[in-house]
Parts: structure tokens; sequence; C-alpha cells
């Protein structure tokens, strides 16, 4: 990109000049964390919802897991392309903020109905085909968001902060979701189905679900709306995209795009696969998420049937997201001493010794497991803290090296962590509890109470021993190569040869 700085309107100029307020990290926080309150429904009980409500084989859980985590990460590609080629009318980030979220919400809502009247074969169908659909629509509001960081932002502290109001944001949901929503569940099933809530209320029917799903996407959707309006200005293609949109709607010549600010398929591949810490930073984030994941899927089947108190999920996922929480709050003055690179080292160290001791002590009763996992959560959360910070970094690094960069395809690339994350979590917790010779509805045995302990404690400890490795070896771009990053890459903006973003 050559475009002079001050070609890009009064307020791109107004938002490049100045480092990011506390104001406007407060609002991204804001507004990301809806998203992660409307996909807790997933990440928490959809693979409960398909077992214990649609009467799914755990089996067939796992496979459909497994291809609409394949799925939604082919989508993910695609998406990526799309936001890179077709610049719409608000900006080529800020415009899938608005138009996205809607998409979504219908699609992932259908995940959380029982379609009754289909038999099992298009039950199974139906699922995959709305959490992949629903997927990729998120895939462009999500792209859009985090590519808008390396924009905005040219420093790291500056990706600190912003990544620390994200992880804020969706720890401080998350809390409140763990606090809440089961709660809701049983309340709800209670009242349509009438059945106390400590019957087994959650295994009733449908409608609580739905009914939670239903309002965390109605929120969703508005308060990206308040976000869209707040980051007016922002993105650096919106003034040349509102010029095109005009001039077509008055019939008149629709300006081009300068040549070589889109970038090729071929160039979005090249920077991507040379830049190594991009790489393995996608890699690192996949194990976090498949360790979340596993746990967050097995947490109500463990408190179900290992210790016969499914209430106790509850409050260990809002026991988890309050440490989560803290840890983000702890781990950013961390960042901002020691480097985010360190920190996030940290978080994965902590992480993957709880995990073995939880393999060791988990077992013996609900209060060692639910501390284990809660000590988990810290230090997952030193990693969650800085991940966009991280990201942003390599990003940097790569338009640094190569004068360069597809924004939206390289961070599209770590939309794919949950993707991925979802399609292996759900492989091994699938086979893995039909290997434990798990059964819906089965009677709770001290084997088979051991083998959940071991699915949820063995898959996230191997994980995080492997991302230590390949972090520490592979990602080095600690806090004195950022600097030098940072200070070669103003000197650039300043002659006008490359974009603010």
């Amino acid at each position: 990109m050559t475009e002079k700085i001050s070609s890009l309107g009064d307020k791109a100029v107004a938002a490049v000049q100045n480092n990011v307020t506390q104001a406007l990290g407060l609002i991204y926080g804001l507004g990301m964390l809806t998203w992660t309150a409307f996909n807790q429904m997933n990440s928490n009980y959809w693979a409960y919802f398909l077992t214990e409500i649609c009467g799914l084989e755990p089996t067939v859980m796992g496979t459909v897991k497994a291809v609409t985590g394949v799925g939604e990460w082919f989508f993910v590609i695609i998406a990526a392309i799309i936001i890179e080629r077709v610049w719409l009318k608000h900006g080529q980030y800020r415009s899938w903020l608005l138009v996205a979220p809607p998409a979504t919400f219908v699609c992932l809502l259908m995940t959380f109905v029982d379609p009754v009247f289909l038999d099992m074969g298009a039950k199974t169908a139906w699922m995959i085909f709305f959490q992949i659909v629903g997927g990729f629509f998120a895939s462009f509001f999500m792209i859009a968001a985090t590519s808008i960081v390396p924009v905005i932002s040219h420093t790291e502290a500056d990706r600190t902060l912003l990544s620390q109001r994200k992880a804020q944001g969706n720890m401080l949901v998350k809390v409140l979701f763990a606090a809440v929503s089961l709660p809701a569940i049983l309340a709800i099933n209670g009242l349509v189905y009438r059945v106390p809530a400590g019957e087994n209320a959650q295994n009733a029917g449908p409608a609580g679900f739905t009914v939670l799903a239903l309002i965390f996407g109605i929120i969703m959707i508005v308060m990206f709306i308040v976000m869209f309006k707040k980051i007016d200005g922002m993105d650096p293609t919106q003034k040349i995209c509102e010029e095109r949109a005009l001039a077509k709607k008055e019939g008149k010549e629709v300006p081009a795009i300068p040549k070589g600010d889109k970038v090729s398929l071929g160039e979005m591949l090249k920077y991507w696969l040379t830049n190594l810490p991009a790489l393995i930073g996608l890699f690192a984030e996949i194990i976090r998420f498949i360790a979340q994941m596993t746990i967050m899927s097995m947490s109500m089947y463990v408190f179900t049937y290992a210790f016969g108190d499914v209430a106790m999920s509850a409050v260990m996922l809002t026991a988890c997201n309050i440490v989560g929480l803290i840890a983000t709050f702890v781990s950013e003055p961390l960042a901002r001493t020691l480097g985010i690179r360190n920190t996030y080292l940290i978080g994965i160290g902590i992480s993957g010794v709880s995990m073995i001791a939880c393999y060791f002590i988990g077992a013996t009763g609900q209060m060692a497991f639910i501390v284990c996992i809660c000590a988990c959560f810290f230090g997952m959360n030193f990693m969650n803290g800085t991940m966009m910070g991280m990201q942003s970094n390599a990003i940097a690094y790569g338009e640094w090296r190569d004068g360069k960069t597809a924004k939206a395809f390289i961070m599209s690339t770590f939309q794919w962590c949950p993707k991925i994350a979802n399609a292996v979590a759900g492989l091994l917790t699938g086979f893995g509890l039909a290997a434990i010779g798990f059964t819906r509805g089965m009677e709770a045995t001290p084997e088979l109470a051991q083998g959940m302990i071991n699915i949820i404690c063995i898959i996230p400890a191997v994980a995080f021993v492997i991302a230590f490795v390949a972090f520490f070896f592979g990602y080095r771009l600690d806090s004195k190569k950022m600097a030098q990053i940072a200070d070669d890459l103003e000197k650039r903006r300043e002659q006008g040869d490359i974009l603010p973003g």
C-alpha cells in the first residue's frame, strides 16, 4: 500500500496519530464479549445437548463435532479470501461487523433446536449444516474484528491493551455465563416441562438451551452494531469504500482501488507460510483450545456421572472463569514488564503442571478436581490475555520483513484454532467416552469415574507440554525485537511508504 496517510480522511488520521486509549479498549472488549457469551452455548453445552437431548450416540456426537470443525475450518479460509478481495461499503474490515452477526445468530440458534420430526440421520445432517454455515458467517465478523487490531495499534503496549481488554471482557462474561446459564436452563425446563430443577431437569427437553441461546444471540447483534458505530473512521479502507459506494449509487464512475492494495491469493499464502512466528502462534493456540474444549465438553459428564452432582459443574465453571478473569489482570502488568512472549510461556507452563496434578489427584474428590481445573484456567488466561497481541506482533514482523502483509488472511488463520480444536477435541472426547464403555443414562461406577477423569486430564496435559516446547523454540519475538520493528515501521509511515494499518 503506497497511499499517503493524509489521503485517508480526518478520522483515520486522528486514529493512527494517537495511541490506543483505555476508552477504545473498553468499547472493543465489550463488543467482543457478546460473541463469547453466545459462543459459550456451543462450547459448554452443545456436546451434552447432542447426546442427552437429541439422543445421538457419543461416537456420532464426536463425528458431528469433527465434521463441523473441519467444515468451519475450510470456510474460514474462504471468508478470509473474500475479506481480502471484496471491500464492502463501510470498509474492508468494518462492514462485516454489521452484516455478519444476524446470519450467524439464525444459523447457530438452530443447533439448539431439537428437530423431533426428523430421524437420527436427518437430525445429524441438520446439526452439521447449521453449525458449519453459522461458523462461516461468524468467521467474517471475527476476522474483521481481529484484523482491525494491528491496523489501529502500532506498539506492543497498544496491542497488549487491546488484547487484555478483549480477554478481560471475555472472562467477565464467562463468569456471568457460568453463574447463570445452567440455573437458567434448569429453571426454564422446570417451568416448561414441570420437572423440579434437582431432578435432572437439564435432560427434560431443549427449551432451556434454546431460550438461552436466543437471548445471548440478540444481545450479540445489538452490541456488534454499537461496535460498528464506535470504530467509525478507524478502518483505513473506509474512505475509498464509501466513495466507491456513493459513486455507484449516483451513477458516476466508480473510483478504482489503488493497484497493490488488494493482496492476491498467492501473496496471502506466501506471507503466511513464511512467517514462522505466525505459524507457531497458530499451533500454540490450537493446543490451548483443544485443552479448553476438552475440559468444557467433559465437565457435565464428569459431574453427572463421576461425582453425581451436576450443579457443581456450574460452580466449577464459575470458579474457573473468576480465576481466569483475575489472571487477565495479573498478566497485563506482567506482559508490559516481561513482554508478550514470556508471559504466554508462563501461561502454558502453569496450565500443563495443573493438568498433570489433576491426573494424579482429581479423582480423590470434587474440591481437588475443581482446584486443579481452576489453576489450569489461570494459566490459560495468561495465554488468552496475550493471544491477540502475540498474533499482531507476528503480523507486524511480517510487514517489517516483507514491506506488505495480508492481515485479514493471517488473522483468519487464528480463527481456525477453535474450529480445528473442536474437531480434535470432539473426536478425542467422543471416542474416549466410547472407549471407557460410556452409554447414555448408564449407572456410575468407579471405573467410569476414573475413565472420565483420565480423558479430561491427559489430553490437555500432553497438549500443553507439546505447546511449551514449540513456542519456546519457534516464537522469538521478544520485547526488544518488537521495539525495533515498531521504530522501523513508524519511520516508513512517516515517509508515507505504507498505510497506517
